[in-house]
């Protein structure tokens, strides 16, 4: 027997949980879609939100750690440009000499050259100190902090690494490194005894020479050394002995001078080949050969080379600190492990090597002018073309193995973690869309199933009030 009261009946109940369970769920899948993710509260999917929220953070991670990258991209390119564009001016430099390699210019074009020559060292001097997204990476400040060196017996020091300790570098030269050297002796006017044809070669090359019986022995060391850019070696006439020696520029048992004599008679000592012998010292405890007067040193996470002044006597030296953090960049998520390149400075001064440095060809400087230091100027030029190979081959290499790498890195993990997400959270538009469209309909029932019962109860109602007589 059916009961009329004011109470909700059973059905009632069940149609109106059902009408707003229908409703909620069209709003969840409404904002789903407007959000566009799956998961918006712990509430919707608990072990899946707490899954979701450490992708996420991790993914945050990951793009500040690609943008860090690509800001250091931004860095290291520009100054790979900047190099290049340093290289350039060189090759300029270097035109310019070759020109009066023979002496041939006359004094205003030496004086046009030298202009040219001086207008590549300042844009050189320009670049060095010139700022890459706000840093000067070629002045020397992208360098470590390197103090207590003594210039007369240091020539250069390179950091590469220093395990992010403060350095301390001393020790002892047992034994400088030498030069290659070999001497023809003349007749005791210091002329050449015999016509002859030879080859002398060097480090840097060969150049044949002529000589008849008579010419004086002055005069052939000129000769020698107005091309010694082509051989690296050079000549001195010895005037008490009457001879003339050949001597390399380079120093190490790489280094070498070779007589070949090819017509005549030309004799020169030790069979007409010599090398030079290298340094030795202890650094830090430990015994090393150098390569010449330059010496690397590599142990663990330290990496650092020294060459020591070629008028440097030997003996004892140092010590020398090594402090602060060169040019470092976060280029993993881990950013307890920095990644660091040092740039030394490419300034004019800074450039050159055994023969002179880059400044030295500027006007007023010693080797300024052409002409007579011609050769010289030339060999400068060439050791700071070395110079700056090995510059950028540090810089190409730190953005090979470095950059390159972690931008690859960066971007597949952002894909994994971006698919990882989207796995988990991504909404369906066309699924949602059925859902919402299938929770209307029985939302749309529910209403109607109320109507339904509403009616009912007001038909019985008004059945009561007619029999009642009401």
């Amino acid at each position: 027997m059916g009961r009329i009261g004011i109470s909700l009946s059973g059905i009632e109940r069940s149609l109106l949980n059902t009408l707003a369970e229908a409703n909620a769920n069209v709003t969840k899948s409404t904002y789903r879609m407007a959000t566009g993710n799956m998961i918006n509260n712990s509430a919707d999917n608990p072990s899946a939100f707490v899954a979701l929220s450490g992708l996420q953070r991790r993914l945050t991670t990951v793009t500040k750690t690609a943008a860090n990258v690509s800001a250091a991209g931004s860095i290291i390119t520009q100054t790979q440009t900047a190099l290049g564009q340093i290289g350039t001016h060189l090759n300029t430099i270097r035109t310019e000499l070759v020109a009066d390699e023979d002496r041939s210019l006359t004094s205003s074009q030496r004086i046009e050259a030298q202009a040219k020559i001086d207008a590549a060292i300042v844009a050189i001097n320009n670049l060095a100190n010139s700022e890459v997204d706000g840093k000067k990476t070629l002045s020397g400040s992208a360098d470590f902090n390197i103090s207590g060196v003594d210039t007369g017996e240091i020539a250069d020091v390179r950091v590469y690494s220093t395990g992010g300790n403060t350095l301390s570098i001393s020790g002892d030269v047992t034994a400088m490194a030498t030069q290659a050297s070999l001497s023809y002796t003349g007749d005791t006017d210091d002329e050449v005894t015999d016509t002859a044809v030879f080859s002398l070669s060097g480090n840097a090359g060969t150049y044949e020479v002529s000589v008849a019986a008579g010419d004086k022995l002055s005069d052939l060391a000129d000769e020698i050394n107005q091309y010694s850019h082509k051989t690296g070696v050079t000549a001195v006439h010895d005037d008490p002995s009457d001879s003339l020696i050949f001597t390399s520029v380079e120093y190490g048992s790489n280094a070498e001078v070779d007589v070949d004599v090819t017509f005549g008679t030309f004799n020169v000592t030790s069979g007409g080949t010599a090398n030079g012998s290298d340094a030795t010292a202890t650094i830090d405890s430990v015994n090393y050969t150098g390569n010449g007067n330059r010496f690397i040193v590599a142990n663990g996470n330290t990496h650092y080379e020294i060459e020591f002044d070629e008028n440097f006597g030997g003996g004892v030296f140092g010590p020398i600190t090594v402090d602060g953090d060169a040019l470092t960049f976060s280029l993993f998520t881990d950013v307890s492990q920095p990644s660091t390149l040092s740039i030394p400075s490419v300034n004019a001064a800074r450039l050159g090597g055994l023969s002179g440095s880059l400044s030295d060809l500027y006007s007023g400087g010693s080797l300024s002018g052409l002409d007579g230091s011609t050769s010289q100027a030339i060999r400068v030029v060439d050791e700071a073309l070395a110079d700056l190979t090995k510059i950028e081959g540090a810089v190409d290499g730190f953005y090979n193995a470095s950059i390159s790498t972690a931008s690859t890195l960066m971007s597949e993990l952002e894909d994994d973690l971006e698919d990882a997400i989207a796995d988990i959270n991504e909404v369906d538009d066309a699924e949602q869309t059925q859902l919402a469209a299938k929770n209307v309909d029985l939302a749309n029932n529910a209403i109607a199933g109320l109507a339904i019962l509403d009616q009912q109860r007001s038909s019985i109602v008004n059945m009561i009030q007619t029999i009642a007589g009401l």
